[in-house]
């Protein structure tokens, strides 16, 4: 009994002190101060200059122990398109390859697998191939180049 009573008795006050809480404003400032602030109009300031894009080229291709591989290439142009593709082709021949272009249109891939599960449904700017386990190629730039650029053009 003692313990119901102390629990109503706790809750009362609880209630009480919860209901006469009033948040205070602490920021020290009224309204009508907020009215005389400066705003500065004239603002200089010079258009951000960008330079030409650094063309580049790297490629690479990795076999673990387990018969794994793995390549990426890209190449960047003087226009700053980027073209490339990457993927990997495990023991068992199950296989990914993207190949991508990457320009003034936006970032735009070609996906080619047989991974289980993966349907030929396109989401957003990714074409999907899904195809049966059979073997893999490896295509070079220049493959990707048109592979990529023929799906969005």
């Amino acid at each position: 009994m003692d313990k119901i009573l102390f629990y109503c008795m706790f809750s009362v006050v609880l209630i009480t002190v919860c209901s006469t809480y009033e948040p205070s404003d602490d920021s020290g400032m009224e309204y009508d101060e907020l009215k005389d602030v400066d705003i500065i109009d004239d603002i200089e300031a010079s258009p951000e200059e960008f330079t030409k894009p650094v063309p580049y080229k790297f490629q690479f291709n990795h076999k673990d122990k387990f018969g794994t591989v793995q390549h990426r290439e890209e190449n960047k142009n003087e226009d700053g398109v980027v073209r490339g593709s990457y993927g990997y082709r495990d023991s068992l021949g199950m296989y990914r390859h993207v190949s991508y272009v990457a320009d003034a249109d936006g970032f735009h891939a070609v996906l080619r697998t047989n991974e289980p599960g993966i349907g030929n449904k396109n989401s957003a700017d990714v074409a999907v191939v899904a195809q049966l386990p059979s073997t893999y190629e490896h295509s070079s730039i220049q493959d990707s180049e048109n592979s990529a650029s023929d799906d969005y053009r």
